[in-house]
């Protein structure tokens, strides 16, 4: 497999998963969408539009674009996170198609929210965000778990056995 391939793979994952997990959000009431509990962004919502945020800022970064945070005032609600999230997902699918073997090797310099500069390679830059959203998807299942809220497995096995017929999509 090529990296290209490896990418629009490791893309459909990440939407797949989190769509999976919107879902499960917007069944929770006002007081378990914002209720801290002391993760790393404390509630559901404010991890929704934090990993919302941060795959956009990639994204701008990839286009040597100004990268700037959303403002998570702005997604009251579930559903106004998963509209945003159309385009977002839209042009980075976008982004994606339009690579070449090449172009996933060319280096990319940007400049963090601290002002701290880096270069990597595209390809490298692009990983990123699928593993963040990971991360932050076992913060979301660690919040549902202490509100007793069901919810489905999302780690990249589960994908790939739903892919493949092997199991059933719940």
């Amino acid at each position: 497999m090529n990296l290209k391939d490896y990418l629009v793979e490791l893309y459909d994952y990440n939407y797949w998963a989190n769509k999976r997990y919107l879902t499960v959000a917007e069944t929770l009431h006002e007081g378990h969408l914002f209720h801290k509990h002391g993760h790393s962004w404390d509630t559901v919502h404010a991890i929704f539009t934090h990993m919302m945020s941060s795959e956009r800022m990639w994204h701008q970064r990839w286009r040597d674009e100004k990268s700037e945070i959303l403002d998570p005032r702005d997604f009251p609600t579930v559903a106004s996170i998963r509209e945003y999230w159309v385009d977002i997902e839209k042009n980075v699918r976008g982004f994606v198609s339009e690579q070449t073997e090449t172009s996933l090797w060319r280096d990319i310099t940007y400049t963090n929210p601290k002002s701290d500069t880096f270069t990597l390679s595209l390809w490298q830059m692009m990983v990123q965000p699928p593993n963040h959203n990971t991360h932050h998807r076992g913060e979301l299942a660690a919040m549902f778990a202490l509100m007793n809220v069901p919810h489905p497995e999302e780690e990249i096995v589960q994908y790939f056995l739903i892919k493949s017929g092997q199991k059933r999509s719940r």
